[in-house]
């Protein structure tokens, strides 16, 4: 009862204080808000299993991020980590993480008709939708579940994923357990549930393709790395970790022939050591990382930590007030 009343009113509470007095109590200047699809369709690859805003909500946020922050790009943050530039008081940079077609079709233009910058974080292996990520093959996999009404076929699903290991309340919990170790489980899942991954990929081409991905680097748009296939870190070793940063550092700056400096964490930082972050950064290549840790600083100066603006129908002030709240209340 407590918890339900703490994340029912305690957003509400904090929204009451004015942004002036959370920016002067954290000291916060900067904010990281990010993205992954914005649009109004129901998109089997994404609905499933996470909430994206629609177009009228986002288009509110950046209403409200042009009227309460200044907009900065990229270069701005990494000349203010070297020391040589102050960064505006109140400033933010939206960020994009995996690389769906919306960023081109929907975000793109909304934000190049206001000169707002952006940085694109793109997931290598799917780029041209050569393969689909696991969080949308679950997507697509839940949605099959749904419309099937064969206990038998159910049945087979349920005793393949318990033979696996793969224990839960329910058939959709379970699928969206499976951990980047298990992904093999999603494709055979697919010929269970005649789910065909790849003949989705190429028809809905739910990713963006390399001549999109030129188009958004000619407006002046920013294209970081997202690793090659989206693990969590904090489940791979430390050389794990440093050959998706840097196999999808290095391809993509071979692909587009450009210098990719930034890289974003897929799913959050945890788990990541220090002696990543000195080895990632030692060749002095990569100039800034990017976690999902709302507006808490992170103990490496160059990984900035992002909040998000998806998973709820809340005014992005709402949405800030949450993260502020968090952040004040979990100061030592």
């Amino acid at each position: 009862m407590f918890g339900l009343l703490k994340q029912r009113w305690a957003p509400r509470i904090c929204s009451w204080v004015s942004l002036d007095i959370w920016h002067r109590m954290l000291e916060i200047e900067l904010l990281l808000p990010y993205y992954h699809v914005v649009s109004d369709d129901q998109l089997a690859h994404f609905s499933w299993i996470y909430k994206f805003r629609s177009i009228s909500q986002f288009i509110a946020d950046v209403e409200f991020f042009l009227q309460s922050y200044i907009p900065v790009g990229l270069q701005d943050i990494v000349k203010h980590l070297e020391g040589g530039r102050r960064l505006p008081k109140r400033s933010f940079l939206l960020t994009f993480d995996d690389g769906f077609r919306e960023i081109y079709d929907v975000v793109a233009p909304l934000l190049y008709s206001k000169g707002i910058p952006a940085v694109f974080f793109l997931t290598t292996s799917v780029i041209d939708n050569r393969d689909m990520m696991s969080p949308q093959k679950k997507s697509l996999l839940i949605r099959s579940l749904a419309s099937i009404r064969d206990s038998p076929i159910k049945r087979e699903v349920s005793n393949h994923l318990t033979n696996s290991g793969v224990e839960g309340s329910d058939l959709p919990s379970r699928i969206r357990s499976i951990t980047y170790r298990q992904r093999h489980l999603l494709d055979e899942l697919g010929v269970l549930l005649n789910c065909d991954f790849a003949t989705y990929a190429y028809s809905a081409r739910p990713y963006l393709t390399s001549e999109q991905i030129r188009g958004l680097m000619r407006r002046g748009f920013i294209i970081g790395a997202h690793s090659v296939d989206h693990p969590p870190y904090s489940e791979m070793s430390l050389d794990e970790q440093l050959l998706q940063t840097r196999e999808s550092l290095g391809w993509l700056s071979s692909r587009y022939q450009y210098d990719c400096e930034t890289f974003a964490f897929p799913y959050n930082d945890a788990g990541v050591c220090r002696e990543f972050f000195h080895t990632a950064f030692s060749d002095g290549h990569l100039k800034v990382s990017f976690g999902t840790g709302g507006v808490c600083p992170h103990f490496f100066p160059r990984n900035l930590e992002r909040l998000s603006m998806e998973g709820t129908d809340w005014p992005a002030k709402q949405i800030l007030a949450r993260q502020f709240g968090k952040a004040f209340l979990g100061r030592p």
